[in-house]
């Protein structure tokens, strides 16, 4: 299948709402994340609601041949992750079930880090074998360990220099 990546501009993606919770549910589903469909509905809030709204809120979306969304990278500078100096952080990626495995996630990786004009960037995820060997592939470098508040599992969070 074909598909294009754009910007996804606050606006797109508040007008997407219900796409974006349609392709988190269907992504954070499976393994390893397990998250009920609630998840979905949050995460995509956090990113309108709070994320949008900030002037270096970058998103990717790759959209298939019919304008549908397959896929979506975000990010924005903060000190959450660093806890002292700003650094872009990747925030979310998420590729539709049915168009993993074949580089979308990549690519939608690499056009927000250009986006972003991206210097030293900064990603938390969980602490599996599946994500944290997939992004030390594409340059990323464990930091540090933690278990989030209102977690049950182990993160990390990584780094690209």
């Amino acid at each position: 299948m074909t598909h294009r990546l754009g910007l996804l501009l606050p606006e797109e993606a508040r007008d997407r709402r219900d796409e974006l919770i349609a392709l988190c549910a269907q992504a954070f589903a499976g393994a390893p994340w397990h998250e009920p469909p609630l998840g979905a509905v949050r995460t995509v809030d956090r990113l309108l609601d709070s994320a949008a709204r900030r002037p270096d809120f970058h998103a990717v979306a790759a959209l298939g041949p019919d304008g549908e969304l397959l896929g979506l990278a975000a990010g924005w500078t903060d000190t959450a992750l660093s806890g002292a100096d700003p650094a872009f952080e990747l925030a979310e990626l998420v590729v539709a079930p049915a168009h993993q495995g074949r580089g979308l996630g990549r690519s939608l990786h690499d056009a927000l880090l250009v986006v972003a004009e991206a210097g030293p960037a900064l990603l938390m995820t969980l602490d599996v074998p599946e994500l944290t060997d997939r992004y030390a592939r594409w340059g990323w470098t464990v930091l540090d360990r933690r278990r989030p508040a209102r977690e049950t599992r182990d993160h990390v969070v990584m780094s690209n220099p």
